[in-house]
């Protein structure tokens, strides 16, 4: 499988809701650099100027209207990424708006690239997501992967980080001493690098599409979840700083 796919590793198109966050800015930067990687759509919510390569382009929208704006504009797009939430403030919000946040939005984005297209997603939720849980943030977070799923792209991966390293909302303190701690942790609650976060998205969204293109006929869609063993693989030693 892996020489079929290698065989059909031609140029695609991506776009991320999220561009402008720690994973989401990581991603962007690594399909910058990824030759590939021909057009990058950023979705975000005011112009930032944050990018300046010529594959990138960004798309300023409503977010309240995310949806229909989103859609014309990815037609023709190969992959969705999303690196999209609330991030620090969590408890500081009322549940209605981090509900919209956390599902409304980046449902809207994922039903907008499936009607242009799309056949490839990944999406970032976080460890722990169950739609039954008693905690309210592994709730939302579960109700947020549930509601991706059933927009029916042929292939969903959801990657579920626990701890986060090099991200602005992660304390310094925890960023030192998680990785002393891990052994500790059942491995799916692993800290993560954002780097390293982000590197599986692409890759595996990647490898994933070129397989897709190989094969002579369709498959039934497919939902894949990924914690830490199953993205460990996708690391890439050396291939981040330490911030």
């Amino acid at each position: 499988m892996a020489t079929e796919a290698r065989g059909a590793a031609t140029p695609y198109s991506t776009i991320v809701l999220g561009a402008t966050g720690n994973v989401g800015n990581r991603i962007v930067q690594l399909l910058i650099r990824t030759p590939l990687c021909t057009r990058v759509v950023a979705v975000t919510r005011r112009r930032t100027g944050t990018f300046t390569d010529p594959k990138v382009s960004e798309l300023v929208v409503d977010m309240d209207r995310l949806e229909a704006e989103v859609t014309p504009h990815a037609r023709g797009i190969d992959i969705a990424l999303v690196a999209f939430g609330v991030g620090r403030g969590t408890a500081k919000m009322p549940p209605e708006e981090v509900r919209r946040i956390e599902v409304g939005y980046p449902l809207a984005f994922c039903r907008a690239v499936r009607a242009g297209g799309v056949r490839v997603c990944a999406v970032m939720t976080a460890a722990g997501a169950d739609a039954d849980s008693r905690m309210a943030y592994a709730r939302v977070i579960g109700e947020k992967q549930k509601a991706i799923e059933a927009v029916g792209f042929e292939d969903l991966a959801v990657f579920r980080p626990a701890v986060m390293l090099g991200n602005s909302n992660t304390p310094g303190l925890l960023n030192r001493a998680m990785p002393l701690v891990d052994w500790l942790l059942p491995a799916r609650y692993h800290s993560i690098h954002t780097h390293d976060l982000a590197r599986a998205m692409v890759t595996r969204s990647e490898q994933t599409l070129f397989a897709m293109r190989q094969r002579a006929t369709p498959v039934a869609p497919t939902r894949t979840i990924l914690e830490y063993p199953e993205m460990k693989p996708f690391f890439v030693d050396g291939d981040r700083d330490d911030h």
